[in-house]
């Protein structure tokens, strides 16, 4: 057991909040390190800013990582000042995770771990009471096996189970888009797994408003929707996909694939455009606004500043947003043109330029 004091280690969200009183750790986190042993190879499951990393090492452990996002492991790199070890089928002695949202994404985690191990894994699952539903409960019970379930503490749900190996194969969900004439493929997780996010539907009943642009890029692609339409209606353009999440980028490699393997693009896992010195002709953003399980607008202000940073005087960045954020206000402190393109009861589509 360690005696790590989180609220003396001075962790850091990432990105860097605005708001301030946002913690990097909570009570599924302190409750999760109780179960740490000493001198073992602990596996560690959607670490969402390196709070039960720094717990495993404060106990003589060795954390191994298995984490969809860019973001969380960016997070750990800075609050540990270690580049995070991968999990890749090393021999692990105990694991710790972190529930997430996805109950899929956790499936095809759980899956993948299981694939990998050469005997039985005692692991250790928490969540904050409000986040954790009866479906994560219920996969639980499919997937471990001696599963039990100890006492709630500070709102900190647990459960401990045995997970065995076992070879299955990751699902990937086709949804079928006929008004495009795509498909898509869909990894465990990604955001809009299951049906069509309505504000991209929105947006891309506007496409004919974009300009016909040589190079593109989509912040936050998720599964590289937005680029599939836009090379649809102007083939020659570059496109270069970005999105924090290892699913969206994933998801986005497999439809192009299959849509239009010919076409020109690039994707990378990133957070938005961070470190890129590109100058793009036209920038799409779809903004989220939770990190995790945290509503906020940060990420998506994040977003825009990384987008100024890529633009030329001619370039246009183009946002789809829901209208109730007020994004307009915030993007005039920055941009010289700011216009509302076209917006119904929910959405709004944004165009800035310089």
């Amino acid at each position: 057991m360690t005696s790590f004091n989180f609220a003396t280690a001075q962790l850091s969200r990432y990105p860097v909040k605005h708001s301030k009183d946002l913690q990097a750790w909570d009570a599924a986190d302190e409750y999760l390190s109780r179960f740490i042993t000493s001198d073992s190879n602990v596996l560690i499951l959607n670490d969402g800013f390196g709070a039960i990393d720094c717990a495993v090492r404060a106990a003589r452990a060795t954390p191994l990582h298995l984490n969809d996002s860019w973001c969380s492991l960016r997070a750990i790199e800075l609050n540990t000042l270690q580049t995070p070890a991968l999990f890749k089928a090393q021999a692990i002695d105990r694991g710790l995770v972190k529930l997430p949202k996805s109950i899929s994404m956790l499936e095809s985690q759980l899956t993948y771990v299981s694939n990998q191990l050469q005997q039985p894994l005692e692991i250790y699952f928490s969540g904050m009471q409000k986040h954790v539903s009866s479906g994560h409960l219920d996969l639980l019970k499919q997937i471990c096996t001696r599963l039990e379930y100890l006492p709630t503490e500070r709102k900190a749900r647990m459960y401990k189970g045995v997970l065995q190996p076992c070879a299955h194969q990751t699902q990937i969900t086709n949804l079928a888009v006929p008004e495009l004439g795509l498909t898509l493929q869909n990894a465990a997780g990604v955001f809009a797994e299951q049906k069509l996010d309505i504000g991209s539907r929105f947006f891309i009943e506007h496409f004919h408003l974009l300009p016909s642009a040589q190079k593109v890029a989509d912040v936050g692609c998720g599964n590289g929707l937005l680029s599939l339409a836009y090379h649809r209606l102007h083939p020659p353009a570059e496109l270069m996909l970005f999105d924090e999440s290892f699913a969206a980028t994933e998801s986005a490699r497999l439809s192009f694939a299959l849509n239009f393997p010919g076409a020109h693009y690039h994707i990378q896992h990133n957070d938005g455009l961070s470190g890129v010195e590109q100058i793009f002709d036209l920038i799409m953003i779809n903004p989220p606004f939770h990190q995790q399980n945290t509503v906020t607008t940060d990420i998506a202000n994040s977003m825009f500043q990384q987008a100024k940073q890529c633009m030329a005087a001619s370039s246009e960045l183009w946002i789809v947003a829901n209208r109730h954020l007020n994004y307009p206000l915030s993007l005039k402190r920055g941009f010289r043109s700011v216009s509302v393109m076209a917006e119904n009861a929910k959405f709004v589509i944004i165009r800035a330029k310089l």
